[in-house]
């Protein structure tokens, strides 16, 4: 596993390889409930000790099961990041995609990062291995956002900076994701500073986007 294929949080599309990432489809409830239990277990031991820290064993011993009903779903701990990841992106999308509405755009942007910030804390807190696959990525001297999202963050820019020639606003778009990237990994990975390094992280967001509105 790659670490720079942690650092794509925000896809509605699960990646092309988490489908593949169980063994053995869980078709059955109990199969279902013993699969919901070592994901959990994975997660926790990501958020705990890190991803490079947690190993197949101390994984089984967490969710109570034999490491061989782990085995049964998960070739190696690749395939257990994976899913984790493939679940990341697909409740990350869910969560912050329709922040790019019409709808929501008309609203100011200090609203805007605001619910953002709000959600992305809530996202983390809600989603075991949220933390600790985000601080893996960032780990990663290569690790860049999800570029799929740039069309999303210049419509964004373009509702608040709206006479930013097209050249300069895709720049200020990778910027805003390579600063909004960095700063939501460094708060999920602070624990319990996470709120204090949350409303810090909007204060550099708002500012960034009013300094394009005045350049516009």
């Amino acid at each position: 596993m790659h670490r720079r294929d942690l650092a794509k949080p925000l896809s509605r599309q699960r990646p092309p390889d988490a489908t593949t990432a169980v063994r053995r489809p869980a078709r059955q409830e109990r199969s279902q409930v013993t699969l919901e239990r070592i994901l959990e277990a994975a997660g926790r031991s990501f958020d705990e000790v890190g991803v490079e820290g947690s190993t197949m064993d101390a994984i089984a011993q967490r969710a109570g099961i034999s490491i061989g009903s782990v085995y049964r779903f998960f070739k190696d701990k690749d395939a257990l990041v994976v899913t984790l990841m493939g679940r990341w992106r697909e409740r990350a999308a869910d969560t912050f995609v329709d922040l790019y509405s019409d709808e929501r755009l008309a609203a100011e942007a200090d609203d805007i990062l605001s619910e953002f910030i709000s959600r992305f804390s809530r996202l983390v807190v809600d989603t075991p291995g949220a933390r600790g696959l985000l601080a893996a990525a960032i780990a990663d001297p290569e690790a860049v956002p999800d570029q799929s999202w740039t069309p999303y963050v210049e419509r964004f820019i373009a509702r608040y900076a709206p006479d930013l020639p097209p050249t300069r606003k895709r720049a200020a778009a990778r910027t805003y994701q390579m600063i909004t990237f960095a700063l939501m990994v460094d708060a999920a990975r602070a624990g319990r500073a996470m709120r204090t390094r949350l409303n810090e992280a909007r204060t550099v967001l708002v500012g960034y986007i009013h300094q394009l509105a005045a350049e516009a």
